[in-house]
């Protein structure tokens, strides 16, 4: 009996556990002890590949086993969805890890591996959106009942999803044969075993896609990988896969870019790359079974004095009076089964372009610092800029607005009281009109300093607009202010000015207003200091007048 698909919804709680769910949950719990267990060796990249291969079986086979115990159609539609979280990624995961295997990564170029995760990804969400498009599954019908089996009728796109993973398996076992007859043990035993790990999904792959199964609807390929993680765990632990790995000495030595220099118990050379030849001093003239203290003679001092320990060490050629090069020197002591058998590893790497790149480096950290110390500097000159008077280099109506406002606010919090004075220099539009302008800008200049000298460090002295300042004054009564200010006007009408061989004398008269008793915002105190200040003129100037307190 068929059912449709899209009329499926909810799921059941109810669950049957068959024979081989069973299985599938062993192979979820294998293959997470597999991909665990290469955790530590995920910085070589076979190892790295494994990993995740294992994990997607893990994946894999656990929503299987789930999707086999789910009595419920819709339960195991649901599940066979979460089924591609893990299948989707096996196929090229396992060809992606036989390229590493083989040494044929080059193969493994960007525009491959995009279309690699492209099908994969475009797969996992056509199986997420089937009952859109019936792409992956068109129909459903019951199976084996003791089994609780439900047989998929599937879609096109199924199909061509494992066409495509059949391609993968098929070209990996050609590639392992190929291998093979390059081999000799232990590779060979390992490529045998990575040969029938890979060739057991392939198998039950076929069974289930072409419907040859014993047991129709029972898919073999998540059960069979069970198989695949045995191989590979005994494969890890007999034939030490990921630690033997097989790559022919002219990839690791000739073609390797660090030089290799093997010695003797005697310091002769019996072994050196290409790579070597090139890093040292007369490096293609050295001959096997040359003394290295003949032949490198910096090297054998360092050697000889290291004899029974590793060393690293960096070397500087001069090769011509332009030209030095770094050579980053790491001397490694083997130790054979008899005392006479040792012999040593000399590895060479050139770190010229690093050594120049750092040079460079702490050379333009150098620069950096001093730019961002200008720059510092430049913010700080700015900042002052724009808090500061031009002229007499008080702090300006800006600065004085926000430091009302945090005065203000720490007045209220500790609860006293801050001054605040609005001073005016009597008749200054006569002495510019009697002295000129310039003699006036000098005027507000030397009467900016008799105030900053006057008042406290923690008083603002700012100048408010025109031959106007104002005096901010925290935790100081109006009386202690008035004292001060009153003082103030004394000493500037006892003070001769002397400004460009003028001499020149002025008066000062000033309001006193206080926070928060004349006033709970700035507007307020400030208006009612300006209030005092023109009482003050309108008395005779020359004098200071307090705001009246309210009860």
């Amino acid at each position: 009996m068929y059912f449709n698909f899209i009329s499926q919804t909810g799921l059941d709680l109810n669950y049957f556990f068959p024979p081989h769910a069973w299985f599938l949950f062993l192979t979820a719990t294998l293959s997470l002890i597999l991909g665990i267990n290469t955790w530590h060796r995920r910085y070589i990249l076979t190892g790295k590949i494994l990993m995740y291969f294992m994990f997607s079986v893990t994946l894999w086979a656990f929503f299987s086993g789930i999707e086999a115990v789910t009595a419920s159609l819709a339960g195991k539609i649901f599940w066979s969805k979460m089924e591609y979280f893990g299948f989707v990624w096996a196929a090229p995961l396992c060809f992606l890890l036989i390229l590493s295997y083989t040494n044929n990564w080059k193969w493994a170029n960007p525009s491959l591996l995009v279309v690699l995760a492209a099908i994969s990804l475009i797969t996992l969400i056509l199986a997420w959106t089937n009952e859109y498009h019936n792409l992956i599954w068109d129909a459903f019908y019951t199976g084996s009942d003791k089994l609780n089996i439900i047989v998929y009728s599937h879609g096109i796109w199924f199909w061509i999803f494992n066409i495509f993973q059949f391609c993968l398996y098929c070209f990996n076992l050609v590639v392992l044969i190929d291998r093979l007859r390059f081999q000799k043990a232990p590779y060979r035993q390992q490529t045998i075993t990575i040969l029938v790990a890979t060739l057991i999904p392939v198998v039950s792959g076929v069974l289930y896609i072409f419907n040859i199964s014993p047991i129709p609807g029972l898919d073999w390929m998540p059960i069979s990988t069970f198989f695949t993680g045995v191989i590979f765990a005994w494969s890890m632990h007999y034939y030490r896969l990921l630690d033997l790995v097989p790559i022919a000495r002219e990839t690791l030595v000739e073609q390797m870019l660090d030089g290799m220099i093997v010695l003797d118990d005697q310091q002769r050379i019996i072994d050196i790359n290409p790579s070597a030849r090139k890093m040292v001093a007369n490096g293609e003239n050295i001959k096997i079974g040359d003394h290295l203290a003949d032949v490198l003679p910096e090297l054998s001092s360092t050697i000889s004095v290291s004899k029974s320990r590793s060393t690293t060490q960096i070397l500087s050629y001069q090769e011509t009076q332009d030209d030095q090069r770094f050579v980053d020197v790491r001397f490694t002591l083997l130790t054979g089964s008899k005392a006479d058998a040792n012999c040593s590893l000399v590895i060479l790497r050139d770190i010229t372009k690093r050594k120049n790149m750092e040079d460079s480096l702490n050379q333009a950290n150098q620069e950096l610092e001093k730019r961002i110390e200008e720059i510092q500097k430049l913010q700080h000159q700015l900042k002052e800029e724009s808090i500061r008077d031009p002229l007499t280099n008080l702090y300006n109506r800006r600065y004085l607005m926000d430091a009302m406002q945090r005065e203000f606010a720490r007045a209220r919090r500790d609860q006293y009281p801050v001054s605040i004075i609005l001073a005016d220099i009597d008749h200054f539009k006569r002495v510019n009109d009697t002295y000129g302008h310039l003699v006036g800008d000098g005027v507000l200049q030397q009467l900016s300093r008799i105030l900053v000298s006057s008042f406290r460090l923690e008083d603002i002295v700012c100048r408010y607009g025109g031959e106007e300042f104002i005096i901010v004054m925290p935790d100081t009564t109006i009386e202690t202010a008035l004292s001060r200010i009153d003082s103030t006007r004394v000493l500037v009408e006892s003070t001769i000015l002397d400004i460009s061989e003028q001499k020149v004398q002025i008066t000062l008269s000033a309001g006193i207003a206080i926070f928060p008793d004349q006033g709970s915002d700035i507007d307020t105190v400030i208006k009612e200091a300006d209030k005092a200040l023109y009482r003050a003129k309108l008395e005779g100037r020359n004098r200071v007048i307090a705001g009246a307190i309210s009860d």
